[in-house]
Order: structure tokens, then sequence, then C-alpha cells
């Protein structure tokens, strides 16, 4: 009696365990796995969300739209990258998933955006999703949403019958790769992506956009990295324009980490506008 009882236990953590992760849901020929988002500072308005999409079909299907209780609206963006700058764009024809293909939303490329807030997502929060597809039509999914710096989340699930369970190693992102975030102010959007070199000055690039969304020129951009918790000093360097909406700085981190990077926006000569965020460095 002892030795059933200890089974019926060790079921039950497993099944907690795996009820945690980021499942894999399936519908039809479409099957969702790894959705996950990152914390956001208080105060955010907008989070990233990320997943991945596998059509089992013959057909293309297609990623129409997206909606949660957790945002007053959901959209699929694009990233791409334009003459050297990374620019992020609404797709309103939604994502293209073709047959027999997987599609990856990841940071620093196509992505769902959760905006307007309806609270700040915290570790551990998991946030219900409606996914509309042309042909698999409305798919269910939870986005598990993990530290700020994340580079994925804590457990996968891998497909197959049956699916077992992996834990991302720490290492699985190379060092080097792009950090993407979305800061949102009262009257100022900001695109930043973080491109760390291995070794030297990490590279910061700036797409402004005013609070509907359009691109946004103003007279002039600083950026400030801190690092309080590592006793470093605060480093500021002064943008440099590439685009109408966009500036460019190259600016050195003493240690790899979490920082936090405030971006001085000079909309005219006698208004100035501040915004910060999180961004990691490595």
């Amino acid at each position: 009696m002892l030795k059933v009882a200890s089974i019926t236990l060790v079921a039950v953590a497993l099944l907690a365990l795996v009820s945690s992760a980021p499942s894999l849901v399936e519908h039809g020929r479409v099957a969702v796995s790894q959705a996950w988002s990152r914390a956001t500072p208080k105060g955010a308005k907008v989070a990233g969300g990320y997943l991945t999409v596998e059509n089992r079909g013959t057909r293309a299907d297609r990623l129409l739209s997206a909606e949660s209780p957790a945002a007053g609206k959901v959209e699929i963006h694009s990233m791409t990258m334009q003459d050297g700058i990374m620019t992020m764009r609404p797709l309103d024809d939604g994502l293209a998933i073709p047959p027999d293909a997987t599609v990856t939303l990841a940071p620093g490329g196509d992505h769902i955006m959760f905006v307007g807030l309806t609270t700040p997502f915290e570790e551990g929060h998991r946030i219900p999703v409606s996914l509309n597809f042309e042909r698999a039509g409305k798919v269910e999914v939870t986005f598990e949403v993990v530290s700020v710096g994340a580079k994925g989340p804590r457990l996968q699930i891998v497909s197959g019958d049956p699916a077992p369970l992996t834990v991302l190693p720490a290492n699985a992102v190379p060092r080097g790769e792009p950090f993407f975030t979305h800061i949102c102010g009262t009257r100022v959007m900001a695109d930043v992506t973080v491109t760390p070199g291995r070794s030297g000055p990490v590279e910061i690039d700036v797409k402004l956009e005013d609070g509907d969304e359009k691109p946004l020129a103003v007279d002039g951009l600083s950026v400030v990295l801190s690092n309080p918790d590592k006793h470093i000093a605060p480093v500021k360097a002064t943008a440099e324009r590439i685009a109408a909406d966009s500036w460019r700085v190259r600016m050195t981190a003493a240690v790899d980490g979490k920082w936090s990077l405030s971006l001085g926006i000079d909309m005219t000569k006698d208004d100035r506008i501040d915004i910060a965020a999180p961004v990691i460095i490595e």
C-alpha cells in the first residue's frame, strides 16, 4: 500500500512539473510550443511575446491576429534590417506559416507585441493568448513570463510521442546575440537594439515613434548606461542621427550583465523627455 502511495505522489509531482512548462498545443495541423515573454519594468505598457509554430500540413497557413485579456491589443510584428537599421512594423496581413515548416518568433526577429498592458508582466506569470490562424482557426496558448534578460523559456517541450521535457542550457544562445527591447513613454516610444561586440564597445540603435506608432524626428538623443549593483559609474554618450527617426551610439560596458539604459530625448530646444528600461549586455 505504501509503495502504491509513493508511486502516486511521484506521478502527481511529475504532472505539476510538466504543467508549469511552456506546453505544446496542437490544433489540427498546427502545433504551437515555447510561448514565453519577459518580465517588464514597473510602468511598462508593452511587452514582447515569442513562440514556435509548426505547420504539419501540406497547405500554407497564416497567423492572422492574436488577443489577450492581459493587453489592450496584441499585434504581430516583423523585425527587418534596412540599410543597417533595425526596423519593426506590424504585419497587417499576418505571418505566413509555410507547409511542413516551423516558424520561430524570437527576440530580435518576428514577435508578438502586447500593447497597453493591464498590469506589468512579472516572472512566474502565465499569460493566456488566443491565436487566430487562417486555416487552423483559434488556438488557445499560455505564455510563460520569465526574467527580464532571459533568452528563452526555462523549460522546453520537444514535439514527439511521447514528448520529453528538456532543460535549456545556460549557454543556449551564443555570446554576442543582440538584445531588443521596446520602451514606451507617454509621448515617445523607442525600439532599442543593443549589439554587443565580443570585445570593445557595444552598439546601440534607437528608432523613435510617437504615441500613434509613427516615425518621430527629434532634435537630439543621449544615452546613459548605468549599473549601480556593480558600483560602476554611469556612462553617457551622445547618439548620432542615421535617419530622420533613427539614432546610433557606441559605448563601453565594463562588464556583462543587466544594465539600466536611459534615453534623453530632446524633442525641441526646450522640451526634453527621459525614458528608461533594463537591458542585457553579454
